[in-house]
């Protein structure tokens, strides 16, 4: 489980657009080893939970 949450963490920076060189370094060993495929889904699933997030912000700003 902490892998996974690894995984999350290391989405979340990338998409705020901050983070340590150290973090990316041990992101990219970790892709080496495991596969980039755990990052490419759970950037799929954050980037979604954000668009929906965005739509229901707006949609409430509307109403």
């Amino acid at each position: 489980m902490k892998g996974l949450g690894q995984v999350f963490k290391a989405v979340a920076s990338a998409m705020v657009g901050v983070g340590k060189k150290e973090d990316l370094i041990k992101d990219f060993e970790r892709t080496e080893k495991q596969g980039p495929w755990a990052y490419i889904i759970v950037g799929l699933v954050m980037t979604v939970i954000f668009i929906v997030l965005v739509m229901t912000v707006v949609k409430f700003a509307l109403s």
